[in-house]
């Protein structure tokens, strides 16, 4: 007699099963998911309504970071694998969301947050590392210090270290930009070429490998003087930033007046720019509005760009083009106004009302790019037509 539920049975057929899965449909749900809900969490939570961890600037931003990021990481580059095999990563990073929200610091939130960081840094460091150019292996240290920060903060925390845990929080916002950066620019230096070339131009400044190296390099030296020589640091972030200006003014976007996504993604890489600017200037100024500088960074940059390569990937994994979904305009202005509100919170008398718009527009923006997902998960990716041969 067969006592196996339907749920269960489904669930042993997964496991079993060797077919193969892409990352992305499975991370970017749950990042949208994440991403909706957590900002409402936070909000609430200032009211007694929510996980009391989120109280804390340091745990809040944790989840952001160390939580959200890392789905988008995993979801944009593992790839396609057995299904199987990707349960694990998203079964262990989930159930690390749910321990960080109610047991934060305990043995099972390290545990959980350290299977998952292992299991992504031993699928995606290799095949980093097989790169030609030290510029694309530099995310093999950028993705590892990334992953190996997940556990180090959470020990932290545990030992009470907590302005170790905040310094080390604080900090980890240039890596995240950096890592922006890099993805942004592979994603935008090809697309703008492509639309150049459809419209019989030629886009001569395409990565600027110098310009990227530069950057790379800039951010390494400025986390790495942090500690000793904050100023400096931060003159080097503000360095960054304009080379990150001038890196997008080259792609000269405003010659894709008809592709609404690539200026969409623009903007964030905009955002990035300004970002560390800010940045280095609130360093430089010993920390003055440190918080408005990152929330440039974590929610101008970060939702937009987050938002619009959810989107950009799911559509073209289904042979659909991005420039004609008139919803990424609407999802990026909805970013736009979460970044500007809650940088003006800082400011103003109406702080309580601007982040409670902040949060409402941020959770808006992830429900049209969950709704594009889950739209993508039921529309049949085409085959390629079978090769006929003639006698």
């Amino acid at each position: 007699m067969n006592n196996s539920t339907p749920t269960t049975s489904w669930f042993s057929r997964l496991l079993a099963s060797t077919d193969k899965a892409y990352a992305h449909q499975w991370f970017f749900t749950a990042a949208c998911l994440h991403a909706i809900l957590v900002i409402p969490l936070t909000i609430s939570a200032r009211y007694g309504y929510g996980p009391t961890i989120l109280l804390m600037p340091t745990g809040h931003a944790f989840e952001m970071l160390f939580g959200l990021a890392p789905a988008l990481i995993a979801g944009y580059l593992l790839g396609p694998m057995p299904a199987r095999r990707l349960i694990w990563f998203v079964g262990f990073w989930l159930l690390a969301r749910i321990a960080d929200l109610i047991a934060p610091f305990s043995w099972l939130m390290l545990l959980c947050n350290a299977l998952f960081v292992l299991l992504l840094a031993q699928r995606l460091l290799p095949r980093l590392w097989a790169a030609k150019k030290w510029r694309n292996r530099s995310l093999v240290p950028l993705i590892g210090l990334i992953c190996a920060l997940t556990v180090i903060i959470i020990l932290a925390g545990q030992f009470d270290a907590h302005l170790l845990h905040r310094y080390l929080i604080d900090e980890s916002v240039q890596l995240f930009a950096l890592l922006m950066l890099f993805i942004g620019g592979r994603m935008l230096a090809p697309a703008a070429a492509g639309e150049f070339y459809r419209q019989g131009k030629e886009l001569t400044a395409r990565v600027q490998p110098r310009l990227e190296g530069s950057l790379i390099l800039i951010i390494t030296a400025a986390y790495l003087l942090a500690p000793i020589a904050a100023s400096l640091s931060g003159l080097l972030l503000i360095s960054s930033g304009l080379i990150a200006g001038i890196r997008l003014s080259r792609w000269q976007l405003w010659h894709c007046r008809a592709r609404p996504d690539l200026l969409c993604l623009g903007l964030g890489y905009g955002w990035l720019a300004l970002g560390l600017i800010l940045l280095g200037w609130s360093k430089w100024e010993g920390g003055l509005y440190f918080s408005t500088a990152a929330h440039a960074i974590t929610v101008g940059a970060l939702g937009t760009l987050a938002t619009n390569v959810i989107v950009r990937v799911t559509l073209l994994h289904i042979k659909q083009y991005p420039s004609r979904i008139t919803l990424i305009v609407t999802m990026t202005s909805y970013m736009t106004l979460a970044a500007i509100t809650r940088m003006a919170a800082d400011f103003s008398g109406n702080r309580e009302l601007l982040l409670a718009i902040a949060a409402l527009a941020w959770s808006l923006a992830f429900l049209f790019a969950l709704y594009i997902v889950l739209k993508g998960l039921t529309t049949p990716r085409p085959r390629r037509p079978a090769k006929t041969t003639t006698a």
